[in-house]
């Protein structure tokens, strides 16, 4: 009699995956579909993330490691904009496979750059085309994929829309297909690296996105001045005290608005954020300051990031 056949164990598959495009193109949202939680800043304006994003998507024999980063940049206009892109170059560096994310239609300069850059890292791609709900016909597809695949040698083409959630099924299957075997890098219940200052700091700038228009949301920073969790001097709600940098006293005049107005709905926006996020009653407090040209100040953006940590 022959000893039964042991079935062949599936190999667990574990990586990062770096998600890099042009600003606006859709990243953020894909990260936090994939995750099924709203880890990363979305707004309708472009640059709304600014630092790297890490989030940790955990399933039955994988673990990726998404990185959201921020739009990358043909011209980076400040030195704001110089560490963004540093940021998006190293992610894609130090990913063990890109996905570059781009709208339906043929690449343009920055798709360019990012794919002569990947040929230089000699980088293992993914190529998402995002927005196809956008296309009366999905024939017109066709003729952006065969420019990329011509282009670049993607280990796959796929078509989503991020919004909509299509083609997220798909494409999470090709992710995991071309991970390499390894070990978990995080704990399987570990949704993110990022601090809990971090996320109210991107929540409080998200809002001033959607509701101020023209160049005041470029101009914005925000930190995280105190953080108190249950605090007794707030009735044992969790205290967050958030600073809004501006450059301009108009820009803080246009924040703030007329009695306060506009700023409290800023906050009260945040504020029903903040506690969906923690699952506990926040007390938000907002103030307005001015700090002259921080996205040219180096000493600035570092005390920001450590703020934020």
């Amino acid at each position: 009699m022959s000893a039964p056949r042991r079935r062949r164990r599936t190999p667990f598959k574990a990586g990062v995956v770096a998600i890099v495009g042009r600003p606006n193109v859709g990243k953020s949202t894909l990260l936090n579909q994939l995750l099924q939680f709203k880890l990363s800043a979305v707004s309708p304006r472009p640059q709304t993330t600014r630092q790297e994003v890490r989030g940790i998507l955990s399933g039955d024999g994988y673990q990726i490691v998404l990185l959201d980063t921020p739009g990358y940049l043909g011209r980076p206009a400040h030195l704001l904009d110089q560490q963004m892109v540093r940021l998006a170059r190293a992610a894609m560096a130090d990913a063990d496979l890109v996905l570059l994310m781009v709208e339906p239609r043929p690449p343009g300069d920055i798709e360019e750059a990012i794919m002569a850059l990947l040929a230089r890292q000699s980088r293992p791609a993914l190529l998402v085309i995002n927005k196809v709900d956008t296309l009366p016909n999905k024939a017109q597809l066709l003729p952006v994929m065969d420019d990329y695949g011509r282009r670049y040698p993607f280990r796959e083409i796929v078509p989503i829309s991020a919004l909509q959630a299509d083609g997220l099924d798909l494409l999470l299957g090709l992710l995991v297909r071309h991970l390499p075997e390894g070990e978990p890098l995080y704990p399987p219940d570990e949704l993110t690296d990022r601090s809990q200052r971090a996320l109210a700091a991107d929540i409080v700038r998200e809002e001033v996105y959607r509701l101020y228009r023209q160049e005041v949301p470029y101009a914005v920073a925000v930190a995280i001045d105190e953080f108190r969790e249950q605090d007794p001097a707030h009735g044992g709600k969790d205290y967050i005290r958030a600073l809004v940098f501006v450059e301009r006293e108009g820009q803080k005049g246009i924040l703030i608005g007329r009695g306060g107005q506009a700023l409290k709905q800023v906050g009260s926006r945040a504020r029903e954020q903040l506690e969906l996020l923690l699952g506990r009653p926040v007390h938000l407090e907002l103030w307005v300051k001015v700090q002259r040209r921080w996205r040219q100040d180096a000493q600035f953006l570092r005390w920001l990031e450590e703020t934020n940590r």
